[in-house]
């Protein structure tokens, strides 16, 4: 699949292939769009005005959408762990989904974020 930009995608964000990044499925795309815009949005309200590599934008992008699309697919309160048919991800997606990107830009937005 190639990256896409959805119209609620925000301008000056580069494109991402999030459902590659993800290995989701075809039918999954709809909600995989949906996770890359939403991904998009929560870095570009985190960047501001700082500057940043386009090239870690993308990164970034990738993994705050990684981690809202995996949030469907964990375990979360679930006690199915010992069937494999249901037992889906075992490992629960961290509660804010910008944790994974933290590391990534920090170098970049500064001291005092919050």
């Amino acid at each position: 699949m190639a990256e896409t930009t959805p119209e609620a995608y925000p301008a000056g964000m580069p494109p991402v292939d999030l459902s590659a990044y993800v290995r989701a499925s075809d039918r999954d795309e709809a909600f995989v769009t949906e996770c890359a815009a939403r991904a998009a949005q929560l870095v570009s309200d985190k960047l501001g005005a700082a500057t940043v590599p386009t090239s870690v934008v993308s990164t970034a992008i990738l993994e705050v959408g990684a981690n809202l699309y995996q949030r469907r697919v964990s375990a979360i309160g679930a006690n199915n762990y010992g069937d494999p048919e249901t037992m889906g991800n075992p490992m629960r997606p961290a509660l804010d989904p910008f944790t994974p990107a933290w590391p990534i830009l920090r170098p970049y937005l500064g001291p005092g974020l919050a």
